[in-house]
């Protein structure tokens, strides 16, 4: 059996297994419908008690740019109960009903709620500007204070909206071919950046950090000595193999591999050439992670597993969140 099902629905006593047809979501393993209260909600008290046990943490990352939802998918609430963080790729310009959801899954399910700053994608949105930029309308801002200003909005946002913290994404790249003009450059955007975001950290203790990238690009690792987890980013993996590949090179002496994760990106719905979510060999990208993330490699435990845009899985299958859930069973498997 499932282990959280073991775990949470072996201390109700006498529960019944009743439920309405408005409110209910399934296990991962088992089709069950969550019992009435007052057994429900002892169900969701050893939920959130499982949650803070150590096993292999689950993040899903939603887009959420839908403000008017027509579908079931929309909502954080439906996600699978033992994802333990859920990531909004549109963290601004909540409405209420997704307030209403963020503070039902964190209170009833114990589920935590965060939004990533990502620096290549703030570097991208300046190089933008450049390229519109004219003699008669140049950018007014160098990269470093543009870097400054976007990330006080970006960090405001925790506290506007209660964000139970950040992911920090940083992929960087090999220094080793830099010239000496091009490091200088890197190394000053990188330590702003680290700085700014340690500084946000020491006014922030009560607020979680997850670090998402290719942390061996790190000139300063002591960023992640506060992090969750460490999530390597496999968005682009073709294989299993390449998935291996790219924990192996964040491998690297100074940076404590007990935290390492992978992300990996689900389906596409949109995509017609199915390029995005799968393995070159036609493989489910999800799935290729729930088997690979259940083995160690090279004595390396996978102790975190995330799915990008993970909404689309709901729609996959018959089943709702049929990938997700096949991740969630194979790393936090049953008690032998």
């Amino acid at each position: 059996m499932n282990k959280i099902l073991i775990f949470l629905l072996s201390l109700i006593a006498g529960g019944l297994l009743l439920t309405s047809c408005s409110d209910w979501t399934e296990d991962e393993s088992v089709d069950i419908k969550q019992p009435e209260k007052p057994a429900y909600g002892k169900y969701l008290e050893n939920l959130r008690e499982y949650k803070k046990t150590d096993h292999v943490l689950v993040y899903a990352w939603v887009d959420n740019s839908e403000k008017k939802p027509y579908s079931r998918a929309h909502h954080i609430t439906d996600l699978p109960d033992s994802v333990d963080i859920i990531g909004l790729m549109h963290p601004d310009e909540l409405v209420n009903w997704e307030l209403e959801d963020i503070s039902k899954v964190r209170n009833d399910k114990g589920t935590r709620v965060i939004y990533t700053i990502d620096f290549e994608a703030i570097k991208a949105a300046y190089n933008a500007k450049l390229e519109l930029a004219t003699e008669e309308e140049p950018i007014a801002l160098e990269f470093l204070d543009f870097l400054t200003d976007s990330l006080e909005y970006s960090l405001s946002l925790v506290n506007k909206y209660n964000y139970d913290g950040i992911c920090i994404g940083y992929a960087g790249k090999s220094r080793l071919h830099m010239r000496p003009n091009e490091l200088k450059q890197y190394i000053e955007n990188e330590t702003a950046f680290i700085n700014i975001m340690r500084d946000w950290k020491r006014r922030n203790p009560g607020k979680m950090t997850i670090y998402e990238g290719k942390p061996q690009n790190l000139i300063d690792t002591s960023l992640l000595d506060d992090c969750l987890s460490i999530l390597i980013s496999g968005k682009t993996a073709t294989a299993k193999d390449e998935l291996t590949y790219t924990l192996f090179l964040a491998n690297i002496d100074n940076i404590a591999k007990d935290r390492f994760g992978m992300v990996v990106m689900a389906i596409d719905l949109n995509d017609p050439n199915k390029s995005t979510g799968y393995f070159s060999n036609g493989t489910v990208t999800m799935e290729g992670l729930a088997d690979w993330a259940s083995v160690a490699h090279d004595g390396i435990k996978v102790k975190a597993v995330g799915v990008y845009n993970a909404s689309t899985d709901y729609h996959t299958t018959v089943k709702d969140y049929y990938y997700l859930r096949k991740i969630i069973s194979s790393v936090n498997p049953s008690i032998k």
